[in-house]
C-alpha cells in the first residue's frame, strides 16, 4: 500500500500529541505518580512504534523512487 502524504502527516501528528502529553505529565504539579508513570511508559512505547513506522515508510519510498536501471554496468 503506497503511503500518502496525509498518512505520514497523521503519524507525525500522533507522535507530537503523545510527546506533548509526556511533557504535560512530567510537568504535572501532582508529581509523577505510579499511574502517570505507567501512562508515560505506554505513550513512549507507542511513540517508538510510530518512529519505526515512519522509518519503514521512508525506506520503502526511497526504494520505490530509485530506478532499477540506475546502476548500469560500464561497457568493456
Amino acid at each position: 500500500m503506497p503511503w500518502q502524504a496525509e498518512d505520514i502527516v497523521a503519524v507525525r501528528r500522533e507522535m507530537l500529541d503523545l510527546l506533548r502529553q509526556q511533557m504535560e505529565a512530567l510537568d504535572s504539579p501532582q508529581g509523577l505518580t505510579d499511574s502517570l508513570l505507567i501512562e508515560c511508559y505506554n505513550r513512549q512505547g507507542r511513540v517508538q512504534e510510530l518512529r519505526e513506522k515512519l522509518q519503514a515508510i521512508s525506506s520503502n519510498q526511497e526504494a520505490f523512487s530509485k530506478p532499477e536501471d540506475a546502476a548500469m554496468p560500464l561497457a568493456a
